[in-house]
Formats: structure tokens, C-alpha cells, sequence
């Protein structure tokens, strides 16, 4: 399949097939990943000649939408971690109607420095969307922190925009240097109990930390 043929295919996996998450955990902040946002971290990989072959991993993954994307992008195998494993079955699910199974490996588990499920060096990039650190002080680090802990060539991540110094001296520390990709609303529709619009548009900023 030749490269138009790839992207056209991922952009209506993204707008049409992938899994939506229901009733969201408001502390564990489960917010559905945009797809613009998704395509633009794995067009990023694939343009680069990173992703083919690879094995990304997705922390806190929810129902998949970016490990399975990449799978479609060319990743050989995706790792999800996510703790809450109500959406599993959807992960499950649609690693099957894709054709892609036997090529996504969930596990259970809550995101912090002392987990050890994952050798370091074992894993070619991280692609994620982290919590933005509003309702738990510092989730995003904490999530940032494990990925670098980890050593992978690269990670793409969607942080919330505002903290680019904070995250680029964050990154520096582990070895690696932080370029923006993309600045883009975060769209959150209403879906808890203290939303009080019916939808709400954060700023991001897409990012690479590469060594």
C-alpha cells in the first residue's frame, strides 16, 4: 500500500471506527484523543520512517484509539497500559474487525515510577495522551517521567499548552529535547458532572521528546 493510500485509510479509521469511551473517570481525566491530534503524532512517525516495523507503547491508553491507529500506520506491535479495564473488551474488539490480532497486548496497571512491567529499551516510541494534570497535581509529569524512564527513541505526547518550558527542561534531564509539532483545540464534550458547557476547548500542544 502506497502512502496516499495509508493515510486516507488511517484518517476514516480515525473518524469513523475507532472506539469512544463512555462514562469517564472525572480524577483519571478519560477524555477521547481528537482524531486530528492522533493523525498528527502518527503522520509525524510515519513521515519520519520511525514508525514502520516498531513497537509503540500507549500509556494509559483507554480504548485504544491511538495503539490500534498505529497498527494501521505500520507498527508491528502496539502495548496499551490503562487501569481501567472496562474498556479493554473494546480494545479486544476491534483489534479483531481490523484484522489485527495477536498485535496488541493490554495490561492493567496505574501509571508511576515504580512500574516495572515494562523493560527500559524495549519498546521503539511512545505515542500518548497523558492526563493534563488538572484534577491529579502532576499526572502529566508522572506519565512523562515513566516514558522517559524507558528509554525509547522517541515519544509523542499531547500536553496541555502553557508549559513548554516546564516540559522541555522536564525532558532535558532524561536526555532528550522537545520540539513542537502542533498547537490545536482539545475539544470535551459535556460528558460529567461538573461540565457545565456543552463543550469546552483546551489548548494543546503536540510534541516529540527525541534524544
Amino acid at each position: 500500500m502506497n502512502k496516499k493510500d495509508v493515510i486516507k485509510n488511517v484518517k476514516v479509521f480515525l473518524e469513523n471506527e475507532l472506539p469512544l469511551m463512555d462514562n469517564p473517570i472525572r480524577k483519571l481525566e478519560q477524555y477521547n484523543t481528537p482524531s486530528e491530534i492522533i493523525f498528527d503524532m502518527l503522520n509525524h512517525a510515519y513521515i519520519s520512517n520511525v514508525i514502520d516495523g516498531s513497537t509503540v507503547l500507549d500509556l494509559g491508553s483507554g480504548t485504544c484509539r491511538i495503539a490500534l491507529a498505529s497498527l494501521l500506520f505500520g507498527a508491528s506491535k502496539a502495548i496499551g497500559v490503562e487501569i481501567d479495564e472496562r474498556f479493554f473488551k473494546y480494545c479486544l474488539n476491534a483489534e479483531e474487525s481490523l484484522g489485527l490480532k495477536g498485535r496488541l497486548i493490554l495490561i492493567k496497571a496505574y501509571i508511576n515510577k515504580g512500574l516495572g512491567l515494562i523493560k527500559k529499551g524495549s519498546v521503539d516510541l511512545i505515542i500518548m495522551n497523558p492526563p493534563f494534570g488538572v484534577w491529579k497535581r502532576n499526572a502529566d509529569k508522572t506519565f512523562l517521567e515513566y516514558a522517559f524512564s524507558l528509554y525509547p527513541n522517541r515519544i509523542y505526547s499531547v500536553l496541555k499548552s502553557g508549559n513548554l518550558n516546564f516540559h522541555s527542561a522536564l525532558s532535558y534531564r532524561w536526555g532528550y529535547r522537545l520540539r513542537l509539532i502542533n498547537t490545536r483545540e482539545f475539544p470535551i464534550p459535556a460528558s460529567m458532572e461538573h461540565h457545565k458547557s456543552r463543550i469546552r476547548r483546551v489548548k494543546v500542544d503536540v510534541v516529540l521528546f527525541e534524544k
